[in-house]
């Protein structure tokens, strides 16, 4: 496993490593920074990444089943069909945290994860399941929502100016306070069968 020798690291970057369809267990990464590097289908199990960051990254299909995640950012990745529902949410220090900006998290799922305050800054996030997810003041600005899911979901105060191509059940959906850009928000009555000529 070149690149990855030992459990704990800190401070260190990694470049170009390619760990695709590799286990990696019991690892520990703190402040470190991960650039141009692989993990397509790389299955992570009790591993630890807090205050991480990806940059131009291949993350699609990864596995996290029991994995922390914490002040996680990530530029410019490929994060494809993750279930970030299957990670281990730490009880001390803090909770699962990301922020995502110009990235495709397309057909991933955060069904019932407390989002509050997450960024996700013109992202293609096609199919993504955020049903049943606490999103109170996150971030979904110049993003792509074909398909998302957002049943049962609270976005009091989330910003979503500048997102497109979404469908938002407003009975079934906390929307007080949230932000829109017209003309897309006009979408929105049609889950009320108003249609504006």
């Amino acid at each position: 496993m070149a690149g990855l020798e030992g459990d704990d690291f800190e401070d260190r970057t990694f470049e170009k490593i390619d760990l695709a369809e590799q286990r990696i267990t019991g690892k520990s990464f703190t402040n470190c920074t991960f650039a141009s590097c692989t993990f397509t289908k790389t299955i992570f199990r009790e591993c630890t990444f807090e205050d991480c960051t990806f940059d131009r990254c291949d993350l699609s299909m990864v596995q996290v089943k029991g994995s922390t995640f914490s002040q996680i950012k990530l530029t410019g990745c490929k994060v494809i069909g993750v279930l970030w529902f299957d990670i281990r949410i730490p009880f001390a220090r803090h909770a699962f945290t990301i922020s995502c900006t110009d990235t495709n998290i397309s057909y991933s799922s955060f069904f019932g994860m407390n989002l509050k305050k997450a960024k996700f800054t013109r992202c293609v996030a096609k199919e993504v399941d955020w049903s049943e997810c606490q999103m109170q003041e996150a971030e979904l600005q110049g993003c792509d929502l074909e398909g998302a899911r957002f049943s049962g979901t609270d976005l009091s105060g989330a910003d979503l100016r500048g997102a497109h191509s979404y469908q938002i059940d407003i009975a079934g959906t906390k929307l007080k306070g949230a932000k829109f850009s017209l003309p897309e928000a006009t979408v929105l009555l049609d889950s009320l069968g108003i249609h504006l000529h």
